[in-house]
């Protein structure tokens, strides 16, 4: 059986993983089914029977269920990218992959899904007034480009996509500006220039931001 991903691309999570789907090329290896997270689809009793959580991006693949995208990503690369450069059989290049997960997961993605969410509640009057923990985060994520190349590494690795990810939806409200960060400027610049960037990660971006936009003009 072919591994399910329930997704919608406006969730950052979830683009990470159709950024890592297309890097692999095993786009016809998955098969995808939306759940509307605006339309309250995670929500319903049949998806959460799936994931109690209810939230997306979720893997089902047979028995198998993971409901982190950053667990999602070291799997498809254990099961498809095996012999790709996406392999994570390297014990310590898995390791530098799964410190920068853990990074994205603990404090850059949780501080941005903080933010936003006071967005989407009208919690906010004055953005400025709330950027200093998404600022902070992209200070860290700047030292951490002063070593390598890319996020974890020299190579290009599925860390840079879940950072990637949230870091373009950060910009929505906090733009990455160079004179501060100029080795996130630089690598972001080089993230957006992947083949697969715009279908795997703008598309779904440019649905979150006029949603926020709908918001944000009320």
């Amino acid at each position: 059986m072919k591994p399910v991903l329930y997704y919608d691309d406006v969730s950052p999570p979830v683009r990470s993983v159709l950024l890592t789907i297309a890097a692999l090329d095993i786009n016809d290896k998955i098969n995808l089914s939306w759940i509307h997270l605006f339309g309250a689809a995670h929500l319903k009793e049949d998806f959460v029977k799936i994931n109690p959580l209810h939230t997306v991006p979720v893997l089902q693949h047979e028995d198998l269920v993971l409901t982190d995208s950053h667990a999602i990503l070291v799997y498809l690369c254990d099961i498809f990218g095996t012999d790709s450069n996406f392999s994570l059989e390297n014990p310590k290049q898995r390791a530098k992959v799964l410190n920068r997960l853990c990074f994205n997961n603990s404090i850059f993605f949780a501080r941005d899904a903080e933010l936003m969410r006071k967005f989407f509640h009208r919690q906010i009057t004055d953005v400025s007034e709330h950027l200093k923990p998404v600022e902070e985060a992209i200070d860290f994520l700047e030292i951490y480009l002063s070593d390598t190349t890319f996020v974890a590494c020299d190579e290009l690795t599925v860390a840079d996509f879940s950072i990637v990810a949230t870091l373009s939806t950060l910009e929505s409200v906090c733009p990455i500006e160079e004179s501060r960060w100029p080795k996130v400027h630089d690598w972001y610049g080089r993230m957006r220039q992947l083949p697969y960037y715009h279908e795997a990660n703008q598309v779904g971006l440019d649905k979150l931001r006029d949603k926020l936009n709908s918001i944000l003009l009320k």
